[in-house]
């Protein structure tokens, strides 16, 4: 029976002041088959550290630009996978909701949904979420909730469910959710569509582009 892997990500920060970004961004990354990109991802890597480069992960905001173009090449060949994003406008959130137990909720919960909601493939019987490690308890309960809510709501009764809180540097799909939610978050933060554009046509919904009560873009 097929087993849906689901990975999230996010990008900015919730510093709901001038000095914090404009933008934050929830992205799941989905696959019902993770080994052939994982696989071609952890070559890849290890093809970089015989040439010197020091890297224990991929992570698009730190990598160098020769080691990111890599990467993304690898993620825009392969078929066999999806994303989705929600763009936060942080500036029109309503106040009450920008504590962490109640925006990842609202918010990394939405993304979920449109997941589930669309892209489950029948006969699915086991779903798996996984996000990197929270560094705030805080937020790490506040994640945690979000995907329960979501799955209890949106999965079929008969669908087993587990969430994972994973170091990123153990499961290469966390790196493709990182680098996802980092080209929709240069995208919108600073106009720069450059991994964007390349990965745009593994968008799951390219049309959604709608505000959601002033505060969400949908894709």
């Amino acid at each position: 029976m097929p087993t849906l892997h689901v990975h999230l990500d996010e990008s900015g920060n919730l510093t709901f002041k001038p000095t914090g970004s404009q933008y934050y961004v929830f992205t799941a990354a989905w696959t019902y088959e993770p080994a052939p990109l994982g696989s071609e991802l952890t070559a890849l890597r290890f093809a970089l550290l015989k040439r010197g480069h020091d890297l224990h992960r991929f992570h698009a905001t730190e990598d160098k630009q020769v080691n990111r173009d890599a990467v993304v090449d690898a993620l825009a060949r392969h078929e066999s996978w999806r994303f989705a994003a929600v763009v936060i406008e942080k500036a029109k959130v309503y106040p009450d909701l920008r504590v962490p137990h109640r925006f990842y909720p609202e918010f990394a919960s939405s993304v979920l949904k449109h997941v589930f909601r669309r892209h489950l493939a029948p006969g699915t019987d086991t779903v798996l979420v996984f996000t990197d490690t929270l560094p705030m308890h805080e937020r790490r309960e506040a994640a945690e909730k979000a995907i329960k809510t979501a799955c209890r709501r949106e999965l079929p009764k008969a669908t087993r469910f587990e969430s994972y809180h994973h170091p990123s540097a153990s499961n290469p799909w966390l790196q493709v959710a990182d680098y996802c939610s980092w080209a929709v978050f240069k995208k919108w933060e600073q106009g720069n569509t450059r991994t964007y554009d390349l990965l745009s046509h593994r968008l799951a919904d390219p049309e959604l582009d709608a505000l959601r009560h002033g505060t969400v873009k949908h894709y």
